[in-house]
């Protein structure tokens, strides 16, 4: 496996547990203000689709290692 590939992977993986966190925290944003927001539901639908998006990704990617 060469330099840059290595690198790849290493984004890949931290690229996506961001993403994950985000979704996780945009899901904690709609529990903790559910009246307070007027979009709260888009705010749960985005965090629920970039959360298991990214947990496939990184399962995917540890899981089914070749």
């Amino acid at each position: 496996m060469n330099k840059s590939e290595e690198g790849y992977k290493k984004f890949n993986v931290v690229f996506h547990s961001i993403i994950l966190l985000f979704g996780i925290t945009l899901i904690v944003a709609y529990i903790f203000g559910m009246n307070e927001l007027e979009r709260g539901l888009l705010y749960l639908l985005l965090g629920i689709f970039f959360t298991l998006e990214s947990a496939f990704k990184l399962y995917k990617k540890f899981m089914l290692k070749n």
